[in-house]
């Protein structure tokens, strides 16, 4: 049984998450937590460890594919963590649920840079350092020195980058809530900077399609290869299933036409991983996440 006690100043049952990720389906979690301040989430979490019930992390809800029978447990909504700190020498200190954007537009105007990777990303600070975001310009990172969560016992604990486990797209972060990202970046020319930001927003626009609902790159790609590629290869752009599809524009995007399911989502995902398997011989991992319930 899960208790709204200790959980903070804002607990909502059966809110679907549909309408909280970019992809645009999922269904409703047990409980849904939008905490006020650290305090709140660890209060949150605790609870939660006290019921014996499982707990999830939700920024924007992107590079998630949430079933379209919810999940079990409590989910924190982290939104309302978005405080912003620039101190001198460029250190800067972020709340999990600050958008990437506003990150990107309060360092930039402070005349810092460094973060090129994170341009194109609807995301938030938890989410990107989490999953350490980036790609062709580098990975966040490369830019992070330390972050504050409430661990798996439920304690707020300060860690340095280096306990962080980063990888390719993956942390050490999984089990944790990250409640603040501590930065630290270069001084930068502004006026060229906005240039190169423009240069890559520009070039993400003309080959990713982010005029459409979808949760990122579904797939991580192999070594020395590119997932996108090889969907491409097999034909698989514009496949669908239901509303559902594989982006014409880059075949490692799956896009909500309108009123997709999580069940048309993952059929599809399915589906390109059996045909690149089968045409290619290589496995393609999955680089979203994928909410079920535990129970049914």
């Amino acid at each position: 049984m899960i208790s709204r006690a200790g959980c903070g100043p804002s607990t909502l049952k059966s809110s679907r998450l549909s309408g909280l990720t970019t992809l645009g389906v999922g269904g409703p979690p047990d409980l849904l937590v939008r905490p006020e301040t650290v305090e709140d989430a660890q209060a949150a979490v605790l609870r939660a460890l006290a019921d014996d019930v499982p707990w999830r992390v939700l920024g924007r809800g992107s590079n998630l594919v949430v079933d379209d029978d919810g999940v079990d447990g409590v989910v924190l909504q982290l939104g309302r963590l978005r405080h912003l700190r620039i101190d001198r020498g460029g250190r800067v200190a972020a709340g999990a649920g600050l958008p990437t954007s506003a990150l990107l537009a309060g360092t930039r105007s402070a005349g810092l840079g460094g973060l090129e990777c994170l341009v194109g990303y609807p995301a938030t600070v938890g989410g990107v350092a989490r999953m350490n975001a980036g790609g062709a310009w580098g990975f966040v990172a490369e830019r992070i020195v330390g972050v504050t969560l409430i661990d798996e016992r439920g304690e707020l604990r300060d860690i340095s980058s280096a306990e962080c486990g980063f990888g390719y797209r993956t942390s050490g972060l999984d089990r944790c809530v990250v409640v603040e990202v501590r930065f630290e970046l270069p001084a930068v020319d502004a006026a060229a900077y906005r240039a190169d930001v423009e240069r890559i927003h520009d070039r993400k626009s003309a080959t990713q399609p982010l005029d459409r609902p979808s949760a990122g790159c579904v797939f991580k790609n192999p070594t020395g290869d590119s997932a996108g590629r090889l969907v491409d290869l097999c034909g698989l752009k514009g496949s669908a299933r239901g509303a559902a599809a594989v982006s014409e524009v880059h075949g490692n995007f799956v896009v909500n036409r309108g009123g997709a399911r999580a069940a048309d989502v993952l059929s599809l995902i399915d589906d390109v991983r059996e045909a690149v398997v089968q045409r290619t011989g290589v496995v393609l991992d999955l680089e979203v996440e994928v909410w079920r319930r535990r129970t049914r």
